[in-house]
């Protein structure tokens, strides 16, 4: 699963972190930005966010690349811009990308029998937007904005990495 957001050192990289901590073998999470800060390690206010047992500290913004996105099942992008950036680039990668909250919305309604090659499959068919599905970057805002930022990724991993868990208990 790749996260996706502009410089790779706020929202993605958060979601990215969090989510790796969960430990849940079968799935590779990483991030990417569409305008990334390489090398640039997660933005302070945001990594004061992260909690134990996750650890920030070895995150480094990347760029997204072809082989980045090539070889993800299943790209959650931040922000409606982001996704757009990637379907401009990659056109190809439209049945696989997503803004992270419609995919929290959906998840839950994927069959009981499905496996992690249907998520994606399933988030086409049941494409839709939501007042909430988009991250607010919280870049240079204050510590306000990164605890937003951090909740909302937080309650969308909440829905979404539990029922790929289960798909994975499953197989």
């Amino acid at each position: 699963m790749l996260f996706v957001c502009t410089a790779n050192i706020c929202r993605s990289a958060y979601a990215d972190v969090v989510a790796r901590s969960r430990g849940i073998g079968g799935i590779e999470f990483l991030s990417a930005g569409t305008h990334a800060l390489v090398g640039q390690p997660i933005d302070p206010p945001i990594a004061n966010q992260v909690a134990d047992p996750a650890d920030p500290s070895s995150h480094r913004a990347q760029q997204l690349t072809r082989e980045l996105v090539e070889s993800a099942d299943l790209i959650l992008a931040m922000g409606s811009e982001h996704r757009r950036y990637i379907l401009d680039e990659w056109p190809s990668a439209a049945r696989k990308t997503f803004i992270i909250g419609h995919a929290a919305r959906e998840v839950a309604s994927i069959p009981a029998d499905a496996g992690l090659h249907d998520v994606a499959d399933h988030l086409w068919h049941h494409r839709s937007t939501g007042p909430r599905d988009e991250v607010e970057d919280p870049y240079r805002r204050g510590d306000g904005a990164a605890i937003k930022a951090a909740t909302t990724i937080d309650t969308h991993l909440e829905d979404i990495l539990p029922r790929l868990q289960e798909m994975i208990a499953r197989r």
